[in-house]
């Protein structure tokens, strides 16, 4: 036998160069095929679109609500930024015809390339506003038994947003807030509502401007007598008109109607120096002119698209600008040079990003309403207040409950455990209200929240022995009980609301009742009058109405001059 140490020598010689045959077929067969410029380009843009749409998602009102930190979100935009969008908005600088339009703060942030903290809280805003017109549309629509007309439904989003934005008094001293506090809450000013139905009409694409009379007016005669302030919407080569601060439609001359649902047009404005020499302005966010916000608006997808940019003047995109599409109309009367951009919006959005220690302290108080209900798990006190070391069978009922009763302050210093963590369900479900949920199921949420805001104490049964108990009530903290008596009352209200925004005219003009019986002296005690007082004319019980509305008219009612607006045309119409 050969040994094996000398037979393998040439088996190896053979084998080597056998192996290294089949080593090169391997790697041969195993070499991935390179990518096309094509696919690779498709993969970028695969991972452009994955990390926007991430991006967004954290943008949206029901995710951005509940976020403690709003830094994270912008740097989520400003990587997708980055990597996916910064070569196209470099190339697309903005004009100096639009820049003119600008304040000189405004042109810094309009030319800016990244994300603000400013620009993440408009896109929630459009969002929101977004999701409110869909579902105004859909009502106008289903009410005209099929398609309405885009009269009709910028009618129903004007008396919407009146209905739900209801004036502050003029003495109230008001945190700077942006558009989402002031929906919110459901209370603003007159600027507030012009503002809210701007940025409303963008998102179904409709232009809007604000007109200013030259002069004060009297304060007497018809609306354009009276009105220092009115909103004119472009629709169907025309300019309606609306009274934000009387909440109303301008009627023609010849509509005796308490509700206008036919607004006169701007013409029978041209004979009145007041307006004539007045000021147009269009109405805008302070991003909304900035090239990043056209590339967003431009890369979203289609389920999460929303109208962020205005081409005001024209030269940065090809966008039809606003100013030759309000001439087309206006020209007449209001020649296109004469457009200017309101500063409202910027002086509102610049205030509220600065705000002073004092101010952020109030803007928490303004919002701490929405983290009701408090919510608590349920707790297992024997374990929590019994000392297993402690012989307790020669102690007498006083001795036992002495005991425990020491044991339990030492729970009370963990308060979250029995008083309850802030559950901010009425945070989420009054972001879906505002965003355009009319579903059944918001009021039956508003109604859970408010039963659940209505307990005012904890009852606790501390065991003495196994067959007794002692029953002690503590009292839910002031600071928990202020919060829960403000969206307890609230709750009523918005629900209310949203049995008009149904259709459910009746039921709501009951909710409003039960509103002021139960909260005479509430925040909305004279908007659930006019709000009633319109319902009533909507189910065709006028004598009622015309005594509501008197009801209102009141120096304590901010809204005043609706009430007396709706009193006369009660009482004048047939």
């Amino acid at each position: 036998m050969i040994p094996w140490s000398l037979n393998r020598i040439p088996v190896l010689a053979v084998l080597f160069p056998v192996l290294g045959l089949m080593a090169g077929c391997t790697s041969q067969t195993e070499k991935p095929a390179a990518k096309s410029t094509a696919d690779t380009t498709a993969s970028a843009e695969d991972e452009c679109q994955s990390r926007l749409a991430t991006a967004v998602k954290r943008v949206a009102p029901e995710s951005l609500a509940t976020q403690s930190r709003r830094e994270p979100v912008v740097n989520a935009m400003n990587a997708w930024m980055a990597a996916c969008g910064e070569t196209d908005v470099r190339a697309l600088k903005i004009s100096d015809a639009n820049l003119a339009y600008l304040s000189d703060a405004n042109k810094r942030t309009a030319s800016t390339i990244r994300f603000s903290e400013n620009d993440i809280l408009y896109v929630r805003d459009a969002m929101i506003l977004k999701g409110l017109t869909e579902s105004v549309w859909k009502q106008a629509d289903a009410a005209a038994n099929g398609s309405a007309t885009d009269k009709a439904r910028v009618v129903g989003l004007f008396q919407h947003l009146i209905r739900n934005i209801s004036l502050i008094p003029a003495s109230e001293s008001r945190v700077p807030s942006g558009l989402y506090e002031v929906m919110m809450t459901g209370r603003g000013t007159v600027d507030d509502r012009i503002w809210a139905f701007a940025e409303a009409l963008r998102q179904r694409q409709l232009d809007m401007v604000l007109l200013k009379a030259a002069s004060p007016s009297t304060g007497a005669g018809s609306i354009p007598d009276s009105a220092d302030l009115l909103v004119g919407v472009f629709v169907d080569k025309t300019c309606l008109l609306f009274d934000p601060l009387r909440g109303t439609a301008v009627p023609k001359a010849e509509d005796p109607s308490a509700l206008v649902t036919d607004p006169a047009t701007h013409e029978i404005l041209a004979g009145h120096d007041r307006w004539k020499n007045g000021e147009i302005l269009a109405v805008c966010h302070p991003s909304a002119a900035a090239p990043r916000m056209l590339v967003l608006q431009n890369r979203m997808s289609a389920a999460d698209t929303v109208v962020l940019y205005e081409e005001l003047a024209g030269g940065t995109s090809e966008i039809r600008p606003l100013k030759d599409r309000v001439s087309e109309v206006t020209g007449n009367v209001w020649p296109a040079e004469k457009l200017k951009l309101w500063e409202v919006p910027e002086q509102r959005v610049s205030a509220a990003a600065t705000l002073t220690e004092q101010q952020k302290q109030e803007y928490t108080m303004l919002m701490r309403p929405f983290d009701s209900p408090f919510e608590r798990e349920s707790l297992e006190i024997e374990k929590l207040i019994t000392d297993p070391n402690v012989d307790e069978s020669k102690m007498s009922d006083e001795e036992k409950l002495a005991l425990r009763s020491e044991a339990l302050e030492k729970v009370l210093e963990r308060a979250d455990s029995l008083f309850g963590r802030p559950s901010r369900r009425l945070l989420k479900a009054r972001v879906s209200q505002i965003s355009g949920d009319f579903e059944l199921g918001v009021i039956q949420d508003l109604q859970q929240i408010r039963i659940a805001c209505l307990q005012e104490k904890v009852e606790l049964d501390i065991p003495l022995d196994q067959k007794r108990a002692a029953v002690i009530p503590f009292a839910l903290p002031k600071s928990i009980l202020d919060v829960q008596k403000s969206a307890v009352s609230d709750t009523l209200y918005w629900t209310a609301l949203s049995q008009i925004s149904r259709r459910d005219i009746g039921t709501a003009i009951a909710t409003l009742r039960n509103y002021r019986r139960q909260y005479p002296n509430e925040k909305m005690t004279y908007p659930s009058m006019l709000n009633e007082c319109e319902a009533l004319v909507e189910l065709g019980d006028k004598a009622t109405a015309v005594k509501v509305a008197q009801e209102a008219v009141n120096d304590a009612n901010p809204e005043r001059a609706r009430a007396e607006w709706l009193a006369s045309r009660l009482a004048a119409a047939p």
